[in-house]
């Protein structure tokens, strides 16, 4: 059930994500992407602030829906601002930056190389 949940979750963030796409797009610039990497982290963040507030009493399957699922399908970055936030607020000040950074600096890098390994490979 858990697992239907959390696919429930996604096909319903991801579709949302690209309707987003759908009505925001600005020439060059990923404003659909940028939009939602910002919203998703926005909810997420009041999403984060009423399980804390009431972890007890709500179903660990609607978390799962909720974190994993619709918020996974709709922006990964909201997960990732969420791991930053925790490791934040924990006081785990050097972890947060450091995974910030190198969350970022290592998937350009990442993307770059991958590209470029499937073009001499193809």
């Amino acid at each position: 059930m858990n697992i239907f949940l959390i696919a429930i979750g996604g096909a319903a963030g991801s579709v949302t994500r690209y309707l987003f796409s759908l009505f925001l797009t600005a020439g060059k610039f990923p404003l659909a992407t940028f939009s939602v990497n910002v919203l998703g982290s926005l909810l997420a963040g009041v999403a984060y602030f009423f399980v804390v507030k009431h972890f007890d009493a709500i179903d660990p399957r609607f978390k799962n829906f909720l974190f994993v699922g619709f918020f996974g399908g709709f922006t990964t970055f909201s997960a990732f601002s969420l791991d930053f936030f925790r490791l934040f607020t924990a006081g785990n000040y050097s972890q947060a930056f450091t995974y910030a950074v190198a969350s970022v600096v290592l998937s350009l890098l990442a993307i770059f190389f991958g590209f470029y390994l499937a073009k001499c490979l193809a």
